[in-house]
């Protein structure tokens, strides 16, 4: 069987990636995606990391990084916000590393950019009695999946409100190719997962468990199971960024390793 290109997957990671922000702009209305020809940004007044960065930048001879930087720094002070610039470990620029620092944005988050082939992927795991699956779809399920996402992410209740109408009211529409999973174990609601499919690529968010659920295979056996259904709707990748933590688990499912997201920020 052939096997897809490394450099293919990375592509695809950072691809996924920016998209599904992308996406979640449109759906919800709080973000504005701004693309030029050698730079993409989000610009937002939603307080989390990735909606006020430059997601991808790419160097020109002859301009100094230094100034684009500065140029960057500035424009998002003006509007109240602190900026974000991410760089990945497959595309190094010493260059553009120093600028950084020189306008003390420092890294201060970092995710790792995953893969998994899903040709002729399996993987069997044991039953756990009483855990049932759910696509998101009734008014219910949809209440529930907001109560465990929050709860599992542990999130503030000052941003518990601004937190679902990016992350989960504006996906849940019948044409969002953003798909709400909800997993219930005895009737209690205790673990949530997002799906991004764009193109044959499947991308995989938004896993939490309730704290006093963990650590009883629910994450993997419910990320399984998200993948056996973008598997069966036409997938031939799938992507994950994850955090140091949910790595293992990630791996136990068949996720490689593949690059580093870097956050840097003041």
């Amino acid at each position: 069987m052939e096997e897809i290109e490394l450099s293919s997957v990375q592509d695809a990671i950072i691809k996924n990636f920016i998209r599904s922000g992308e996406l979640l702009g449109e759906l919800s209305q709080l973000l504005a995606f701004i693309r030029t020809d050698r730079m993409q940004r989000f610009e937002s007044d939603v307080p989390f990391a990735l909606f006020n960065s430059v997601v991808d930048y790419a160097p020109s001879e002859g301009i100094d990084p230094t100034d684009e930087i500065k140029t960057m720094k500035t424009l998002y002070h003006h509007r109240g916000q602190k900026l974000r610039w991410l760089t990945y470990s497959h595309k190094p620029d010493e260059a553009v590393n120093r600028a950084l620092a020189i306008h003390d944005l420092e890294p201060s988050e970092v995710l790792v950019g995953m893969g998994l082939d899903l040709n002729g992927w399996r993987l069997r795991l044991p039953d756990i009695p009483g855990l049932e699956v759910r696509l998101v779809r009734e008014a219910q399920e949809l209440e529930d999946y907001r109560k465990t996402i929050l709860a599992g992410f542990s999130i503030p209740e000052p941003m518990a409100d601004l937190y679902c109408k990016v992350f989960v009211d504006g996906p849940n529409q019948d044409s969002s190719p953003i798909q709400h999973y909800l997993a219930y174990l005895d009737g209690v609601p205790v673990t949530t997962l997002s799906t991004f499919i764009d193109g044959d690529v499947a991308g995989i968010y938004s896993i939490a468990t309730v704290e006093a659920y963990r650590s009883r295979g629910l994450a993997q056996t419910v990320l399984a199971y998200g993948l056996g259904v973008a598997q069966q709707q036409g997938a031939k990748l799938a992507v994950i960024h994850a955090t140091p933590m949910g790595r293992t688990v990630y791996q136990r499912v068949g996720f490689k390793e593949e690059l580093t997201i870097t956050f840097h920020s003041t």
